[in-house]
């Protein structure tokens, strides 16, 4: 029985012998399966440790091992000492490649056979009934960027790349050929911010989900402050953009509270945002460590452009879009602050498939009317031909150039493809409501009001449609309500102002037209206001330069010419005035007047037979069009051609412009009575002059005799306005 009691005994101290080694060996296991976190605190974070176990792969020899373990036992916390691969030193060198095996022919310089490094650990595995295989540490990036580093960190997450890349490679290859691949694989050799290891992304993620969870919904109720406030001390990059943009809106929150009303004497520059200063140091410090991400780098790039940076947000913003290439947001940005084509060429963009469509944008923008159309059609080409976005732009393109009807054609089909949509639905308005389209603009303005009511592209179509009913109270009022949601939209500032104007409210229309400029500078239309607004006040001073500023972003637009010219006439500078009607002319004349005012400028100077040219071009341009009645100036042109063939005696053309006259109610008078001279002239036996020719052949519709005439040369005017 004692025998016995003592056999017992040892039998249960083997057994606690055997339990212990094996809890080690599963411990040892578990320690060289997961070799990248540590227990800190009661959380799990990673080591960047380059020399563990599945590291020394690369390292081959024992010796080189025994190296690395100094490094490692330092890392190790207080107390423990850094564990041995199970089996020991002998069993984990055999797994590895001796000698010359580390060169070429294999993986990589220095690397294993595939499986040699693990086999350990798998066996203990299989023993513990862990899997056939453990996962494969992760061998981190120890903090370099470039090609090698970003490479590493896409395979350690997954395929990050690919996902960073939106899966365009197909319409990359499309758009920019095999070059492009080239162009892209040379781009990503670029310096990227920092990259951070995945695990220790997805641990900070996780330990901050909880707070980031309750700051977005403060965040999303407009509780800036508040979602501020529990963002405090977040270190993932979620949290810490949510952190930084929820203090920015806070600031811009707060700026606009100060604002009184829309419309109030407060001058660019009086009320800002107090928090940018701040923002702006703290991301600059994170910006010059490299460890902002592409929102991070947009967030900087937009505080940079409200304290007026304009070179340094360009370059924040080219960064965002080369480490977040599908972030539209970026793109627009940097569109903002582009001014020109040439300022576009040196800037170093990525090669993506989205650098198609910020090209195209921004060529409409700057009113490349054609390149964008070019760059559109490409992208319809490439597999975007049902982009309903892609052919909304060409429609805006359209309408930039006036081509109303090609405009509204492109809308009514983008109507038809998606009837719920808004977006660009007041540019639509706009078009109907310059072909005075009454029907169809209360019909769009009605629809968009059962769909969403309380969009701004809902309120300008409505406003657009009281004001082409004449009620100018009711649009600006509508206009307002749409800068009350929005006060950064372009095109309600534009409109409420020009309802300021048809209710002779020039104060209140220069202020609306500023707030549009300091939206967006290449404005055309707030310019052109501006200019039409100093000109009511009679100042020509300010609306010269006004109309110069409309000018320079239309160059090709005869309405800011035939302003200029109207400036420098009043100016009394009349060769730059004939400068400007001439060119007005030369581009197309859109509403048909740059000649009759040409025409009137030689008349005050006495160069009637320059007069007379202009107003015969004139007549012909409008009979060829089919717009008689729609133009009033046409009386006066046949007036002054009846007077100036009865002066030269042409009594056949004199005759013929004088009953053109009786046809008009302001001239018919006078043409009678020139009618009645003609006859008394030829019953004396007055005969038509034979020394002095027209100085041009006129219509056929105008004269029954085609008399054989010499034609002037143009007027001999330089082609470059000042």
């Amino acid at each position: 029985m004692q025998k016995s009691g003592v056999n017992y005994l040892i039998l249960k101290n083997k057994t606690k012998q055997n339990n212990n080694s094996e809890n080690r060996e599963r411990r040892m296991t578990l320690r060289y399966a997961i070799p990248h976190l540590q227990k800190v605190e009661g959380h799990f974070e990673p080591l960047h440790l380059p020399g563990l176990w599945k590291a020394s792969a690369s390292a081959g020899t024992s010796q080189q091992r025994a190296r690395l373990r100094p490094q490692q036992r330092a890392r190790e916390p207080p107390g423990r000492r850094p564990l041995e691969p199970p089996g020991g030193a002998a069993r984990h060198s055999a797994a590895r490649p001796q000698g010359g095996a580390r060169g070429r022919g294999g993986a990589g310089r220095g690397a294993a056979p595939p499986g040699a490094a693990q086999s350990d650990a798998e066996a203990s595995a299989s023993r513990l009934g862990l899997g056939a295989r453990l996962p494969e540490p992760v061998q981190w990036p120890s903090g370099a960027c470039g090609a090698e580093a970003r490479g590493g960190r896409g395979a350690a997450i997954g395929g990050d790349a690919r996902r960073r890349d939106g899966g365009g490679g197909a319409v990359r290859r499309r758009l920019l050929g095999p070059a492009g691949d080239q162009e892209a694989a040379a781009e990503r050799g670029r310096a990227q911010p920092r990259a951070r290891p995945a695990a220790q992304r997805q641990v900070e993620d996780a330990r901050d989900l909880d707070a980031y969870t309750l700051a977005k919904s403060y965040f999303d109720l407009k509780e800036y402050d508040r979602a501020a406030y529990f963002l405090r001390g977040c270190k993932s990059q979620k949290a810490y953009f949510l952190y930084m943009y929820s203090r920015y809106l806070s600031g811009e929150k707060k700026k606009d509270d100060e604002t009184v009303d829309s419309l109030g004497p407060l001058e660019k520059g009086q009320v800002k945002n107090e928090a940018l200063r701040e923002l702006r140091v703290e991301l600059s410090k994170k910006h010059k460590a490299r460890e902002l991400d592409g929102f991070g780098l947009y967030l900087y790039g937009v505080v940079l452009r409200k304290l007026d940076l304009v070179k340094e947000a360009i370059d924040v913003f080219v960064e965002a879009a080369h480490v977040l290439p599908l972030h539209w947001g970026a793109w627009l940005e940097l569109c903002n602050l582009i001014t020109d084509k040439e300022m576009l060429k040196f800037l170093s963009l990525p090669d993506t498939w989205m650098k198609e469509f910020f090209l195209a944008h921004i060529y409409t923008e700057l009113q490349l009317i054609e390149e964008a159309l070019q760059k559109y059609q490409s992208l319809i080409d490439a597999g975007f031909s049902k982009s309903t976005y892609i052919i909304s732009q060409i429609a805006v393109a359209y309408h930039n150039i006036r081509d109303i009807d090609k405009a509204l054609s492109i809308f009514n089909e983008l109507r038809k493809q998606d009837p719920y949509r808004i977006e660009n639905m007041d540019t639509f308005s706009n078009l109907l409501y310059v072909r005075s389209m009454k029907p169809e603009l209360s019909y769009l303005a009605h629809n968009l009001c059962e769909i969403d009511k309380y969009r701004v592209e809902t309120c300008c179509v409505i406003g657009n449609y009281y004001s082409l009913r004449s009620q100018h109270e009711k649009a600006a009022l509508y206009f307002q309500r749409a800068l009350k949601l929005n006060p950064r939209y372009l095109g309600a500032w534009t409109l409420m102002g020009h309802e300021y104007m048809e209710m002779k409210n020039t104060s209140a229309a220069i202020q609306a037209y500023r707030h549009a400029i300091e939206v967006n500078k290449r404005d055309y239309r707030a310019w052109y206001g501006l200019g039409q607004t100093y000109e009511i006040l009679k100042m020509p001073f300010y609306c010269l330069y006004y109309y110069r500023r409309a000018h320079q972003l239309r160059p090709n637009d005869s309405r800011m010419l035939v302003a200029l010219g109207e400036c420098y006439e009043k100016l009394n500078q009349l060769v730059e005035a004939k400068k400007c009607y001439w060119r007005a002319y030369a581009v197309g004349d859109v509403e048909k007047m740059a000649l009759v005012k040409l025409a009137k400028l030689h008349e005050q100077l006495n160069e009637s037979e320059q007069a007379a040219q202009c107003y015969i071009k004139y007549i012909q341009d409008i009979y060829s069009c089919g717009e008689i009645v729609e133009h009033l100036e046409v009386s006066t042109a046949f007036r002054y051609l009846a007077q100036y063939y009865f002066k030269c005696k042409l009594w056949d053309e004199a005759s013929a412009c004088a009953q053109k006259c009786c046809a008009f109610n302001d001239t018919r008078e006078e043409g009678k009575a020139l009618l009645r001279q003609i006859l008394q002239l030829r019953n004396q036996g007055e005969t038509s002059s034979t020394e002095i020719a027209a100085p041009f052949f006129l219509p056929a519709s105008l004269s029954a005799n085609s008399t054989p005439t010499r034609r002037v040369s143009p007027l001999n005017l330089s082609s470059v306005t000042p």
